[in-house]
Formats: C-alpha cells, sequence, structure tokens
C-alpha cells in the first residue's frame, strides 16, 4: 500500500461541554489519542506515515471545513491512500453526502476509509457497498445534529433567562469573571473610557465631541483593545492600527444596557436550525435580567445618557434609512463604515474617521455620491451574476463528465471481475484434466490481453476532479435575482459583504462568495 494515512478530527462548536476557551479542546484530543492508538496496533498500518488534519469549531453538516478540503484536494492527487476516523459523524453528518464518498468516491480512487469506532473498514466491503447499517447509522448521524443545534439553542435561551452571560466574548468594559463562570467582571481600564464616555454625554457633549476627545487622547478602539488583549484571535483583524473612534461607536456604548449591571440576552438570533445566519431580535424579544454584575454607571445615569444623545427626548440621534448600500460602504484606508448624509439634496458617503481625527491618513473633506457608487455597485452584481452563472455550467457539465467517467468505470471493473472468474474456472478445468495444457495457456492469454485492455481502459476513463465544489446557495441567490432592474438594498446586502473607497474614486468590492473567474 503506498500513500500516507490522514487523521481527520472535528470537533463542532455545538460539541464543546467546557465553557474555556483553549487553543484545543479536550475531545480533539482524545480523539487524536484514539486514531493513533488504533493505527499503531494494527499491523499493515502501523508503519504508514500519517498526516493529520484538525477542523475545530466546524460544523459537519456540510464540506465547507479548510482541513477537509485540504485533505480531499491530497487524496484526489493521490498523496492519501486511507482515511482514518473516530466515528462518521467527524467526517460528517449528511449521510447522503457521506454515503457518496464511501461508496463512489473513495473506492474510485482507491482510498481505505476506517472508522474506528463504528467498526468500518472499506476494505471488508470491496465489491459492495457498505450496507444499510452504515445509512441507518449516518442518518441517525444528521437527525441527532439537528436535534442537537435545537437543544444548544434552548440552553442558552434559558441560561439568558437566568441572567447568565452566554457571549463568546466580554463587551467593552468588562472581563469574563475569573471565578464564576457566565459572569461578567469590571474590567478597571476599559471601564474608565465607557465611564468618561457617559460622563461626557450627561454634560452636553455630543457623539461627534466625545469622539474626538478619545482620538486626541489616544484611547484604543473596542475592537484596537481586544485585539491587544487577545492577539490569537482573528476579531478585529481587519482594522487599523490607527486610532480612530467615531459617533456610531460612541452610540452603541451610550445605549446598551449591559452597563447598568444588567444581561441583555436573544438581542441577535439564529434565522432557523443549523443556519449560520443571525438576524436581529425585536427588542421586545430582548431578555433582560438586572442586577447580574457590578455596574459601570446607575440606571438613573444611564437613562440620562439616553436623553442627552436624543433629540427632543423622543427621536434618536441618526436613524438610518434603507438605503441599497447601508452598512456596507467603508473606507478604503481605516476600513470603518463611511457615514451617509445629505448635502444640497443629494447622498453622499464620507469618513467619519477624517472628521474625528486631526492626524488622520483617511481621505480629508472627500465626498462619494451615492447614486454613482450604486450604479457602480449593481453594474458589479450584473458582472458577478453572468461570471457566477457561467462558472456554474461549466461545473455541472464537468460534474456530468465525471459521473459519466465513474459509470464508465464501474462498468469496466465489473467486467473485470468477470474476466478474473472466467480465469478461475479456466484453472479449475486445467487442474480437473478437462482441457490439455495447449488450450488452457491459450485461452488463458485471451483473458490475460482483455483484462490488461480493460486495465488500460479504466485508467483512461479516470475523470478530472474540480477544483471545488459548486455552491448551490450562491446560485439560488443569483436566480432569485434575476429581473431586477435596480440595486435594492436586498440584492447589494446578498451579494456584497463590503464596498470600499479608495482615493481617486478607486471602488473596491468585497463578496460574499467566492470570487468567479473574472472579477
Amino acid at each position: 500500500m503506498s500513500g500516507k494515512i490522514a487523521v481527520y478530527i472535528r470537533l463542532s462548536l455545538a460539541d464543546e461541554d467546557t465553557g474555556k476557551v483553549k487553543s484545543e479542546s479536550d475531545s480533539i484530543g482524545n480523539q487524536r489519542m484514539l486514531i493513533n492508538r488504533f493505527l499503531d496496533n494494527h499491523e499493515s498500518l502501523s508503519k504508514l506515515p500519517r498526516a493529520e488534519f484538525v477542523d475545530d469549531g466546524y460544523t459537519g453538516t456540510n464540506f465547507d471545513r479548510p482541513q477537509f478540503q485540504t485533505m480531499i484536494n491530497q487524496v484526489r492527487a493521490g498523496e492519501i491512500s486511507v482515511i482514518c476516523v473516530k466515528d462518521f459523524s467527524r467526517f460528517s453528518r449528511d449521510y447522503i453526502e457521506t454515503g457518496n464518498y464511501l461508496e463512489c468516491v473513495f473506492p474510485f480512487l482507491g482510498v481505505r476509509f476506517i472508522s474506528v469506532n463504528d467498526g468500518y473498514d472499506s476494505d471488508d466491503y470491496k465489491g459492495t457497498t457498505g450496507g444499510l447499517e452504515v445509512v441507518m447509522r449516518n442518518i441517525i448521524y444528521a437527525a441527532y445534529s439537528k436535534d442537537l443545534s435545537i437543544k444548544t439553542t434552548s440552553a442558552k435561551l434559558q441560561m439568558m433567562k437566568q441572567g447568565k452571560y452566554v457571549g463568546g466574548y466580554a463587551p467593552y468594559g468588562y472581563k469574563m469573571h475569573p471565578t464564576v463562570r457566565n459572569k461578567l467582571a469590571i474590567d478597571p481600564d476599559s471601564a474608565l473610557i465607557v465611564r468618561r464616555i457617559f460622563d461626557e454625554a450627561m454634560a452636553g457633549k455630543t457623539v461627534s465631541e466625545i469622539a474626538k476627545g478619545l482620538n486626541d487622547d489616544e484611547f484604543p478602539t473596542p475592537g484596537q483593545y481586544f485585539r491587544a488583549n487577545h492577539p490569537d484571535k482573528k476579531n478585529f483583524s481587519y482594522m487599523s492600527d490607527k486610532i480612530s473612534w467615531n459617533p456610531p461607536m460612541i452610540y452603541r456604548i451610550l445605549t446598551k444596557p449591559v452597563y447598568t449591571g444588567a444581561t441583555v440576552g436573544h438581542a441577535m438570533k439564529i434565522a432557523a436550525p443549523l443556519s449560520k445566519k443571525r438576524v436581529r431580535a425585536d427588542k421586545s424579544d430582548w431578555i433582560i435580567v438586572e442586577n447580574m454584575h457590578e455596574p459601570i454607571v446607575t440606571k438613573a445615569e444611564f437613562e440620562a445618557a439616553q436623553k442627552a444623545i436624543r433629540k427632543d427626548g423622543k427621536k434618536e440621534l441618526r436613524k438610518l434609512s434603507d438605503y441599497p448600500l447601508q452598512g456596507l460602504v467603508r473606507c478604503g484606508n481605516c476600513k470603518r463604515a463611511m457615514r451617509r448624509r445629505i448635502w444640497n439634496n443629494k447622498a453622499y458617503f464620507t469618513c467619519m474617521n477624517s472628521m474625528q481625527d486631526s492626524d488622520t491618513e483617511c481621505a480629508v473633506g472627500e465626498h462619494y455620491a451615492e447614486d454613482e457608487l450604486e450604479r457602480v455597485a449593481f453594474n458589479a452584481i450584473k458582472q458577478f451574476i453572468q461570471l457566477a452563472e457561467h462558472e456554474h455550467t461549466q461545473r455541472k457539465q464537468a460534474a456530468e463528465k465525471r459521473k459519466n467517467a465513474v459509470d464508465k468505470a464501474k462498468r469496466l471493473q465489473s467486467q473485470a471481475e468477470q474476466l478474473k472468474v472466467a480465469k478461475l474456472r479456466l484453472y479449475e478445468k486445467y487442474a480437473a484434466d478437462e482441457i490439455s495444457r495447449e488450450a488452457y495457456l491459450k485461452a488463458k492469454g485471451e483473458l490475460d490481453s482483455k483484462l490488461s485492455e480493460n486495465e488500460k481502459e479504466v485508467k483512461e476513463a479516470m475523470p478530472d476532479f474540480p477544483k471545488s465544489e459548486a455552491d448551490t446557495h450562491l446560485i439560488e441567490v443569483c436566480n432569485s435575482s434575476k429581473g431586477v432592474e435596480k440595486l435594492t438594498h436586498d440584492l447589494a446586502h446578498a451579494f456584497i459583504k463590503a464596498v470600499y473607497i479608495y482615493p481617486e474614486d478607486r471602488v473596491e468590492i468585497e463578496w460574499k462568495f467566492g470570487n468567479p473567474d473574472g472579477i
């Protein structure tokens, strides 16, 4: 047996039960130990080289996992001959795709698949399928995954109602309590900044004036403070090192009840079980529990700050209208959201950092017309859709060719098995003196020739695998967007992650999907 053994390990966020941040969870270590112990005690596998692939924090309901894709690319390149997992659920919770890999892809590529806890070894099923047991087991895993997601959400809601903090990270001004789980404690350094913001708001300063003061005094923003205290995390990695407070940051801090000692849960919710999409919950659905941790401001001070930043005590300082590029337009220099402003009855975007910071590298005083940015974005989306559909068509054609090649290879392999049986029957006749040596050698030569030709045809039938699977969600979005004649909020937010504006009117669009060829 040539090639190396792929040790594949996976843990999703829903699987974790420790509640502690670790570079690697105990479950990952347990999977590694179990698989390596199995391989060490296996006579034919113990001496083969091994490569480990770990996806920590990725769901098993799809294959959009970086290490999994790296492993499969090496499988296709012929570098891996064996894949070993703890159980089928670690490989995937999608029983249909798991069956496709076990019964089509891996046998075709000559890859042996082993699931230790399930007692499954594909070498035991050569020439047959994995059986009904394997299919049923994976159906159970898929159902369990959905049930686990629902139960995890229900458990979090119950904790929110008890006033426990269930966020992954503490809000600015706080840190996770060192001894009590799901509880916040004041972070002295950042709490001073929060206190200053409330004091200045109650003193009559506007959010713009507060932001400018913090920039002048060079206090790090919440994102920069988080990055400095969590260098191993990717959060806020896009941010510039330049200190750049802006009014929306100040407004968000001033409107968070958490600073009064209350926990706020269910402000955001998952759109559906197993969905990655999160949507804002109605304020009436928020779960607010008072007096759960030490406050930075009193409730009276919080209410006073609310009145100070509202006009006439009712209307909020800034009300966002539902314009198409809402929240998407960002400064190419500081990467922060640009503000939409009306001047002479026309809408423009400008970088607020350039207005709040006297020593900024952002374009000062530059305004970018909203209608022009919408035109650029709409044309880019139309081009994106055309290229995505063209690429999808090519992938479908490649997948069809691959399927035909697989079917042909299976037929040829079946013929090869029949020829081998014929050779065995021929030898039995020769051993029983039913045919002469000359007749045996002649017939054997003909069968060997057919087998050789069959083997050649199998190699020629090997499909050329596409580099990546088709993104069915992208195609669904493209199909639902056909016929749209102008840029809408839904259209822009379906495709665009951010629109970055650079000097000299250079625009760069970051897509929510991988760029099709040509973008």
